[in-house]
């Protein structure tokens, strides 16, 4: 008790109880942790997120023979991490349940415990693993040491420099540990640009944090799309409202890069069977940067209206959407 004479902290046992549950989570020790929440219910059953304390406890106290079983290495990080997975849909990952101190506690031991076993793994490798690289990325990641994570999806980075994936995870990471820091911003902006163009189809969407991919996604899935389409209209969609406003010079291997890609994905377009709902978006992607190329960065207005001409015959009505001062909603409407 305060010298006021109010009830503090330390008076609560209740509260007490759920500091010392909550660090069991963290050490992992899920019986006990379950335990400890049981006993808080049963003399205050309305005692703030006591249920979904319970019931995280209780999902991976279901898996502590399962977990102690394995000994550390990739198969066990991969085991971690697709637990945590099928958890977070158990609990809902929404971002008032994400915070929540024992789900923190559980996230910080499932995946301390995994960078430990992939940091094993990577030990017996022979060449390097991108795949296993990014894991380790992922879990520091999610552990919320940003400066880890950016160290490691930057060598991945390193190893495959058109990784769509390791890049949007690289920005995701620039992003969440941004701040008030304009520079990290802008990066994670210029980072988002470049996964999206080159395969969005490996950017795992629904695993990354940021506010604006998760507001462009929203904004797809209203506009009909689903699966792999979603990934493919985000920097279209980012493209409407100039989102992804931070943009670098191209170099002359990338612009011709970008040309034949642009004459391969019309030519398939043209095929029967083709899912233009996947393939359209990659194409005005590039439509977009070539664009972009030929005006911002050279003043090419001959190349520029060549492609102008290409985008208006392919879909004037995201041309508009993209380049004219029009209400976007005045000309929204998904491609068949």
């Amino acid at each position: 008790m305060d010298h006021d004479g109010q009830l503090t902290f330390d008076d609560d046992p209740d509260a007490l109880r759920m500091k010392s549950a909550i660090n069991l989570l963290r050490l992992g020790q899920f019986s006990q942790a379950t335990a400890a929440f049981g006993a808080i219910f049963e003399h205050d059953p309305e005692y703030p997120d006591i249920d979904t304390a319970i019931k995280a406890s209780r999902f991976w106290e279901n898996r502590t023979d399962a977990i102690a079983s394995g000994s550390a290495g990739l198969e066990k990080g991969k085991f971690l991490k697709e637990q945590w997975n099928i958890f977070e849909t158990f609990i809902g990952s929404d971002e008032r349940v994400d915070n929540l101190p024992a789900i923190n506690a559980i996230r910080t031991y499932v995946f301390t415990e995994a960078i430990h076993c992939y940091t094993r793994a990577w030990e017996s490798t022979i060449a390097p693993d991108i795949s296993l690289v990014h894991d380790i990325g992922e879990c520091y990641f999610n552990i919320r040491d940003y400066a880890k994570a950016v160290e490691t999806f930057e060598y991945a980075w390193e190893l495959k420099r058109d990784s769509s994936r390791i890049l949007s995870r690289l920005a995701d990471t620039c992003e969440a540990m941004a701040g008030d820091s304009r520079e990290l911003r802008k990066r994670a902006l210029l980072l988002f640009r470049e996964a999206f163009l080159h395969n969005p189809r490996e950017i795992e969407v629904e695993r990354l944090r940021s506010h604006l991919i998760r507001h462009l996604a929203a904004e797809v899935r209203e506009a009909g799309f689903t699966g792999e389409e979603i990934p493919c209209w985000i920097p279209i969609h980012a493209a409407f409202s100039h989102s992804f406003s931070v943009k670098r010079e191209l170099e002359e291997h990338e612009v011709h890069g970008l040309q034949d890609q642009a004459t391969r994905l019309e030519a398939d377009l043209g095929k029967s069977g083709t899912n233009a709902r996947i393939l359209l978006p990659v194409l005005l992607n590039r439509y977009i940067w070539l664009l972009d190329h030929y005006t911002l960065q050279v003043n090419d207005a001959v190349k520029a209206e060549l492609v102008r001409k290409r985008f208006l015959e392919r879909d004037p009505q995201t041309y508009a959407r993209v380049y004219s001062r029009q209400d976007p909603k005045k000309t929204a409407s998904p491609p068949a």
